[in-house]
């Protein structure tokens, strides 16, 4: 590599990491465009030589590579607006001579930027030496392919945060999208000298794993190419100014209610912080009687499913259940060791008053909503939510609480009709912003928005504040659950079949029961559990799943059983040989006792010298005390002193053999 190409691979390393650290900028002192514009021509003049500086022409040039070889978003015009305002506020520094004027950064704003990049680099190296440091070739190995993976992965899932911002996404592109395989791929082409397997495991840890670090990382990579990708997709800057949401009312679907209201949810904190940069920008939170009515319908259900199947679940399998009332019931249990189910959803109580005191919520309750119900507008968007949610989970929604989303969305539109304010749905539901409003044209506008689309939003127009860790909180936590494979995750619902059907899952391998619920998803996605038509259905497909010979748990079950025999033979061999042990003591005693009264007896009337010529002379005696000794040993002992196991027992152990060979597992009786 010459030294020009290293240098510039330099330059691409250190900006990119620039963008783990978040742009900090008011947007309330200028158009926040140009905010932006600014803080990415600061960040690109701190990596300029300080003496000879950069030309207009070497900054666009540089700038450039921001966009990863999208369209430029920021034109010469830009760079030398922007460099007027720097300069004018003593930001940038003009340097005269030569043919075209060169720009440094001044010494304040190069050690402010100066002292980010050392930040950035030091947070950045200590979660690489975290994930990499039992990697061959060391952690060093695998900082610039990590970084390079994530910026591949940030700069593309962003743009879509974009794209669904400004409606020009499709129902199935933001699942389409290219995740972090692909991003693997892409960057292990690119680089020799490390290992796949360990890059990918560092990549999907830092995606599973939610610490601050991690979390700040991901939350300003993805905030920084969403302000860059904004600027090259809207040059206006409209997505970034307070036109597209300011003044807004955001109607709380269900889902949000939830962790809204119960302290212990996941992102209760992170929605009070949200909460608070809605009231900073002029944003209305709302929630309609039909949503506080849906709430407690969700809350009835969970207390009653959480009361069927929490117990039943595998030790293993619990980390990958979701859902706030089973996270809540979980920590419940191991603070306590018992979950009052009562006191766990006490904070669902009068939930109306609660949330208009706590976040200033009002609570909108329309006749039109009863009368909505009956109209076919509102049948054809309730067959739209349906469908869509098959298409993106695979499982349709039920009926009350699609009737639910549709009168939602319909409320929405209609509020939209009335008053020029902006108005949406506010959720978690990442099926409803794929549908679009009606009577808008040929290209509809959402009329729902996810919360993590709202929090990049507010991101980049909110100023800084303390509620940024908890937004990072959120966001990381969406992003986990966006890039990682789906499958690995369950709902408390996904274990209802089993409790309906009477069947413990509690002791069976934990590989077989999550194996057992994508089965059921795959060939039967559709069907509900709670219903005794489709639960008879289910019980069917896992009777002919588990029925399968090759079941881990059916092995299992063999296994333990013989197990089971072999130690009951075991502790009877055990038994015989201890009665052996006490008999052959007898018998030797007896023995003993018997050929001491044989020689007693020849030492007294035997003829001899000695004691030695008395016994031989009187051999015949000493011989019958040897012959009742022999008689005593045959019938207290028997010839058979240790019993080989019966053919019952040899026949019980076949099975666990089976199944060592089926697992690669050495039997122990082959030697092996």
């Amino acid at each position: 590599m010459s030294d020009k190409a290293a240098s510039a691979a330099d330059i691409l390393r250190k900006r990119s990491l620039l963008f783990s650290f978040r742009m900090r900028f008011s947007p309330q002192t200028q158009p926040v465009r140009q905010a932006a514009i600014d803080k990415i021509l600061e960040q690109s003049l701190v990596l300029a030589d300080y003496e000879v500086g950069w030309s207009v022409n070497d900054i666009q040039e540089q700038v450039g590579v921001w966009f990863r070889g999208g369209r430029p978003a920021i034109t010469r015009l830009d760079i030398e607006d922007s460099l007027g305002r720097l300069t004018r506020v003593d930001r940038a520094l003009a340097i005269p001579g030569g043919q075209e004027t060169r720009y440094k950064l001044s010494d304040q704003a190069l050690q402010e930027v100066g002292q980010l990049r050392e930040e950035a680099e030091t947070r950045f190296q200590g979660v690489v030496g975290r994930l990499f440091e039992n990697a061959p070739g060391g952690d060093a190995a695998y900082a610039a392919p990590f970084l390079e993976c994530l910026c591949v992965i940030f700069s593309e899932l962003t743009e879509a945060y974009v794209r669904v911002l400004k409606e020009e996404i499709t129902r199935d592109d933001l699942l389409r999208l290219p995740s972090v395989p692909r991003a693997l791929r892409e960057v292990n082409a690119k680089h020799e000298g490390i290992e796949t397997e360990a890059l990918e495991q560092g990549v999907l840890r830092f995606f599973r794993e939610s610490c601050p670090e991690h979390d700040a990382i991901k939350w300003n990579m993805a905030q920084n190419y969403y302000v860059v990708k904004a600027l090259g997709v809207d040059p206006s800057g409209y997505l970034l100014s307070r036109e597209l949401f300011g003044n807004a009312v955001f109607y709380l679907d269900t889902n949000v209610i939830i962790d809204a209201l119960e302290p212990r949810a996941q992102f209760h904190r992170s929605f009070q912080a949200l909460s608070g940069a809605c009231k900073a920008l002029g944003i209305e939170l709302a929630v309609c009687q039909i949503s506080l009515e849906e709430l407690e319908r969700v809350v009835d259900h969970y207390r009653d499913l959480i009361g069927k199947v929490a117990r039943q679940i595998p030790t293993e399998t619990l980390p990958k259940v979701r859902g706030a009332f089973f996270e809540v019931y979980r920590e419940a249990e191991a603070s306590r060791g018992a979950a009052d189910l009562d006191q766990l959803f006490a904070a669902f109580a009068r939930p109306g008053e609660r949330l208009r005191a706590s976040y200033g919520v009002e609570v909108v309750d329309d006749p039109w909503f009863a009368q909505g119900e009956d109209e076919p507008e509102t049948s054809e968007l309730l067959a739209q939510v349906r469908e869509e949610r098959h298409a993106r989970k695979q499982r349709a929604k039920g009926a009350r609480s699609g009737l639910h989303d549709a009168l939602l969305l319909r409320w929405v539109q209609l509020e939209r009709e009335r008053s020029p304010r902006g108005t949406w749905l506010l959720t978690l539901d990442t099926s409803l912003p794929g549908l679009p409003s009606p009577h808008q044209g040929a290209r509809p506008r959402p009329l729902a928005i996810t919360l993590d689309v709202l929090l990049q939003w507010i991101a980049a127009i909110a100023p800084a504040d303390d509620g940024q860790a908890e937004l990072a909180a959120v966001f990381s936590e969406a992003v986990k659950y966006r890039l990682l494979p789906q499958e690995s995750f369950f709902e408390l619902r996904d274990f209802l079949v089993f409790a309906e059907m009477e069947l413990s899952c509690k002791e069976l391998p934990a590989q077989d029961v999550e194996e057992c619920i994508r089965y059921l998803k795959q060939v039967a996605p559709t069907l509900d559990p709670s219903l005794p038509a489709d639960r008879e259905k289910m019980a069917h497909e896992v009777s002919r799943f588990f029925a399968d010979p090759g079941r881990k748990y059916k092995r299992e079950v063999q296994r333990l059983e013989a197990q089971l025999e072999d130690l009951q033979a075991q502790r009877a061999r055990e038994a015989a040989r201890t009665s052996v042990r006490r008999r052959l003591a007898c018998v030797l005693g007896v023995f003993v006792l018997v050929e001491a009264a044989a020689v007693w007896v020849a030492w007294r009337f035997a003829e001899g010298n000695n004691l030695l010529q008395k016994v031989v002379n009187f051999w015949d005696l000493v011989l019958a005390a040897v012959a009742v000794a022999g008689l005593l040993f045959h019938f207290l002992l028997g010839w058979g002193w240790v019993r080989k196991p019966s053919r019952a027992v040899r026949d019980a152990s076949e099975p666990e053999r089976a199944g060592r060979a089926d697992a690669g597992e050495a039997d122990p009786a082959s030697g092996e």
